[in-house]
């Protein structure tokens, strides 16, 4: 570890937060926190301002991917692989030389410090300066059907011998009994041309209300399904919507409403073949 001594009582600070100083440095500068306020004040604002990066950089990674990037990403063609560059001495004497020197090195990383950690201070002080406004909260996006319909599946799609609720086999109670009991009149889509079999059917439950869940597995043995649920009362006169795209995390929707209904289809998100799932399925149902 290098000797920070000669360096700003702010990025000693740091380093010690961080764990990046020498033993002797780090009883020299518990002994200054132990007895000198401004410099305990100093490291109370480089603690929070960190902490306070570093949640905020975990909020920002949880945002979800679109959904069309992920298939692309997946039906992108493998890279051709070039030929690396031949090493050579001279190739190698040449990398060397330019290697940055320890001042370089400290200079770039006092540089990244200086950025980071002011970035941490001005939201560690936001934080602490005040709490979140009454209209932020509300500003906060409301959960939806969608919500709960990607928690099941991420639960149930794991399952092999308690996948379904109703087996396939007993295809006519599934129709009679989620039509019953969602209030929602369907048929039985067949999806075999899309590379789905119909593996049964569950009985779910989504902002208080029923929700009909039909399963499906595609030669992967991923589980697809379609879920629908009764249009709210309080709403009669919903209109059609088409195809709209969403994801959770790992999980991709497609949703679209019908005056009497909602629908979504439900699978992983690096399902290429989702889209054309949710238009055969909406032809269908």
């Amino acid at each position: 570890m290098q000797d920070l001594r000669k360096q700003p009582l702010e990025v000693r600070l740091s380093a010690l937060l961080d764990g990046e100083v020498a033993q002797d440095e780090q009883q020299e500068l518990e002994r200054l926190l132990s007895t000198n306020g401004d410099a305990r004040d100093l490291f109370e604002r480089l603690k929070r301002g960190s902490e306070t990066g570093t949640a905020a950089m975990d909020e920002l990674v949880k945002e979800p991917v679109p959904l069309a990037l992920v298939r692309a990403i997946k039906q992108a063609p493998p890279p051709r692989e070039k030929p690396g560059p031949r090493l050579t001495l001279k190739s190698l004497l040449r990398t060397i030389r330019i290697a940055p020197t320890g001042p370089q090195a400290l200079a770039a990383g006092l540089f990244l410090f200086l950025v980071g950690g002011g970035i941490g201070y001005l939201l560690g002080a936001q934080a602490t300066g005040a709490a979140l406004a009454p209209q932020a909260l509300a500003a906060l996006p409301a959960k939806s059907w969608l919500d709960d319909i990607a928690a099941y599946h991420r639960v149930y799609s794991r399952q092999q011998r308690h996948l379904a609720e109703v087996p396939a086999s007993d295809a006519d109670h599934i129709v009679e009994w989620l039509t019953e009991s969602v209030g929602v009149s369907f048929a039985l889509p067949d999806l075999t041309g899309e590379g789905l079999q119909f593996r049964g059917a569950r009985l779910l439950v989504a902002e208080g209300k029923p929700v009909g869940e039909l399963l499906y597995r595609n030669d992967d043995d991923d589980v697809i399904a379609i879920c629908f649920m009764k249009a709210s009362n309080k709403a009669p006169g919903t209109k059609t919507q088409g195809l709209d795209e969403t994801i959770r995390d790992d999980i991709g929707l497609i949703s679209w409403t019908r005056p009497n209904a909602s629908y979504v289809v439900v699978g992983p998100s690096s399902e290429a073949t989702l889209t054309q799932i949710a238009e055969k399925a909406s032809s269908l149902l």
